[in-house]
């Protein structure tokens, strides 16, 4: 036996008495006739199965078998003794093509034969992986629709085979040769796992696909493009590997969702996005610049690799978690690790800080590969499931998204699969898998416009303090402005889930806060960010093609449940809601987006801040109003009922920006005994705002504007003095903290002098 799941002690497993072999095996009693129109199969055809010999790896268990990898990337500090699984040999049945003529290694051209052999790659799996690349066979059934594979069947006897045998149950790796551009072919090799378990997506029949582009004269690998799982996420991909002598490609695989990053680097086996000076990036794929000057590849990745704390779901059915599904022998050892398992999303206060990351576990190589592996895998051509399957079935599964809106958070299920591989368009095409616009030009020559479609983003916590970094002022400034800073940005301690709800809703988890998203057809689209203890964020944009950041310049801002402060705004009673950008006092803009609903919205933000609310109504008029610590009720919102918009709703939110501006500076001077010029200044400012807003109120738009032009000059002149000689009688630090906020208030003035009464 050995020591991973089915490990010594493991109380025994029920055998099957079923001895009918697996392409021609028929459900008892008629049920699987009925595949389609039930959620699974009879509760009489499940085995009572020792679940606990599937293996249960805590928290403990993660630290003490394998040391977690380093946030850097670098492997962990000690490595296991000795191999955790024996090598595992597919068995005759499992690998056993049904009858009649299919394609084999043998059967191939030569030289075609020798490239599937010498490109078929090792495959690196995490620790907590539950989920292996089988063969589907085993699991089929027939029934009125024809063969199946059904979910239930094959979760729950690869299940029970894993628990019986302590071994991954037949590792096997589909091939399919296809030519992609002339002169250059694609060698594909598919991996199938009964189930994908992830942090915002989750399915029966899991396909992923590592494509090795070769030059057919030469038989050099032209370019790697690994699975990201997802069409409307970048694929990893790898331009001109070198793979000379024995060398193979490698298959970095998520935990659970087996979203696979190639492994060239030689850094085994660890995923880097980018290079440092003892290795190369694992992807070619280009730079994006998602937020503020955050230059990334656009590469899914492989988000636990990279020092990611990375919740995971249970999903659910019929009201029942899966783990505990009547119609399923399962249990939650047969589940991604509770350790990683986050259930209760909404109901925490705040994100979990003590997720453990990803810790490598088994190598599947080929037999031929010179890779000291843990197990081998047989290479099958992917003609053997077209002649002995029809479909693989399974019920919707789901989890739910929230989304903001006025009254109460609303809820939306995503969940996907990548479908049938011999269905997919890729599988004819394999450059449709080629998500890199310069490695499809290196390949084909062509760039389709649709490769350059992409919404990009950050994710930024705003949470109590002024220890983190501050968009607005500088490390002096922030030190000055100590005691006044009640909230400023930080990293979430936990991945977040962002979906883009569009037409066919996508959803993917952040890497280091940030995301991206291709093919994103122009138009209006939704963005929701969803994250354990995290209150949900909803933002509306537009895209017009191209390249966009989402949000603030690319920055998007969500807040722990138990510091969050919900900003409601109601324009029902007006012209509605087109536009909303949420600004906080010393942190900046905190939102910045449109409504989920044309006429109302809600924004999630932390409670001790200050914030200026700036509304675009649905005719294009601005208004704006003021929300402060002291707005937010015992329930921990700040409502407006109505809108307003015009002249006098900016000035009067003018007004109050500069009363708190009056008294930093005043603070500052005293301190620093000296800036009296600087407070003189904008005294007058203010006394011409609020004069402003009076003549606004009673309609008289050219008073209005004539004091608004005074406030304007007097907030100038005291920008003047800031930056004189003396600075005004102001240390540095309190120069670069004043500044912003000043020429902040003239930005304002300027904009509503520009607006109409209302």
């Amino acid at each position: 036996m050995v020591t991973g799941p089915g490990a010594d002690d493991d109380p025994p497993v029920e055998e099957s008495t079923d001895e009918t072999s697996a392409p021609d095996r028929v459900a008892e009693d008629g049920v699987a006739d009925d595949i389609s129109e039930r959620s699974g199969l009879d509760e009489r055809r499940r085995r009572l199965l020792g679940i606990a010999g599937v293996g249960v790896l805590g928290a403990a268990g993660v630290a003490g078998a394998w040391g977690a990898t380093r946030p850097d990337g670098s492997p962990p500090a000690e490595t296991p003794a000795e191999t955790p699984f024996a090598t595992s040999t597919p068995t005759a049945d499992a690998t056993e093509a049904p009858t009649g003529e299919t394609p084999t290694e043998e059967t191939l051209p030569d030289e075609t034969a020798a490239l599937v052999r010498r490109y078929a790659p090792d495959l690196y799996y995490g620790r907590l992986e539950k989920w292996f690349p089988t063969d589907p066979r085993p699991y089929v059934v027939e029934t009125a629709e024809g063969r199946v594979v059904d979910g239930f069947t094959a979760l729950d006897e690869y299940t029970a085979a894993f628990a019986e045998t302590g071994e991954p149950p037949t590792p096997t790796v589909f091939y399919n040769v296809v030519e992609a551009a002339d002169g250059i072919d694609a060698v594909q090799y598919w991996q199938y796992s009964v189930f994908d378990q992830f942090t915002v997506n989750f399915h029966w029949h899991d396909w992923e696909l590592l494509q090795v582009f070769v030059d057919r004269e030469s038989g050099r690998p032209l370019l790697l493009s690994a699975s990201a799982h997802s069409r409307s996420v970048p694929n990893n991909e790898f331009l001109d590997p070198d793979l000379s002598g024995d060398t193979r490609p490698g298959v970095l695989a998520e935990v659970g969702s087996h979203s696979s990053a190639s492994e060239v680097n030689g850094r085994v086996p660890t995923f880097e996005r980018l290079a440092s000076g003892g290795w190369n990036s694992d992807v070619s794929n280009d730079f994006v610049d998602v937020a503020s000057g955050d230059l990334t590849r656009f590469a899914y990745g492989l988000p636990r690799d990279e020092g990611a704390r990375l919740p995971f779901v249970m999903p659910e059915l019929d009201g029942h978690r899966l783990d505990d599904h009547p119609d399923l022998s399962v249990g939650p050892e047969g589940f991604i690790d509770a350790a990683v398992t986050v259930t209760d999303w909404r109901g925490l206060p705040r994100p979990p800080e003590s997720l453990p990351l990803r810790v490598p576990g088994l190598v599947f190589t080929h037999p031929e590969s010179a890779t000291d592996g843990d197990a081998t895998y047989a290479l099958e051509p992917i003609d053997v499931l077209t002649d002995a399957i029809d479909d693989f079935v399974g019920p919707q599964l789901s989890f739910e998204f929230a989304i903001p809106g006025f009254v109460e958070d609303r809820l939306a299920s995503h969940i996907t699969s990548v479908g049938i591989p011999w269905e997919q368009e890729r599988f004819r095409d394999p450059l449709a898998d080629v998500t890199d616009p310069a490695h499809r030009r290196h390949i084909d020559g062509s760039s389709p416009a649709g490769l350059r479609n992409r919404v990009v983003g950050r994710v930024r916590l705003l949470r109590a303090g002024a220890e983190g970094a501050l968009d607005r002022v500088s490390r002096g400034a922030r030190d000055a402005l100590a005691d006044s800073i009640s909230v400023s940005f930080g990293r979430p301690p936990v991945e977040l889930c962002t979906q883009l709800a569009s037409e066919d809703p996508v959803a993917a988890v952040t890497r280091a806060g940030t995301f991206g998203y291709l093919h994103v057809a122009p138009g209006e689209h939704r963005l929701t960010v969803n994250a354990p203890g995290i209150a949900p964020l909803a933002a509306g944009f537009v895209h017009d093609g191209g390249l966009l950041r989402a949000g603030s310049a690319g920055d998007l801002t969500v807040v722990a449940n138990e510091d969050a402060g919900w900003i409601r705004g109601d324009g029902r009673s007006a012209t509605g809601i087109a536009q909303i950008r949420i600004i906080e006092d010393y942190a900046g803009v905190v939102y910045d987006g449109a409504p989920v609903e044309d006429d109302r919205f809600a924004v999630a933000v932390h409670r001790d801040g200050a914030y200026t609310v700036e509304i675009v109504d649905g005719e294009g008029r601005p208004g704006s109003y003021r929300v402060t610590p002291g707005d937010f009720g015992d329930d921990g919102e700040a409502v407006r009922e109505g809108i307003e918009t015009g002249k006098a709703s900016l000035a009067r939110t003018l007004r109050a920006e500069l009363s708190a501006l009056l008294d930093l500076a005043s603070e500052f001077a005293r301190r620093d005994r000296g800036g009296d010029e600087v407070v003189d200044r904008l005294s007058a400012a203010l006394e011409a705002v609020d004069a402003a807003t009076v003549t606004a109120e009673r309609g008289d738009a050219e008073s209005a504007n004539d004091r608004l032009s005074r406030a304007a000059a007097a907030l100038e002149e005291a920008l003047d003095v800031l930056f004189g000689d003396d600075l005004g009688g102001y240390d540095d630090s309190s120069v670069m903290a004043l500044y912003p906020r000043v020429q902040d208030a003239i930005d304002r003035v300027e904009r509503a002098i520009r607006t109409e009464l209302a």
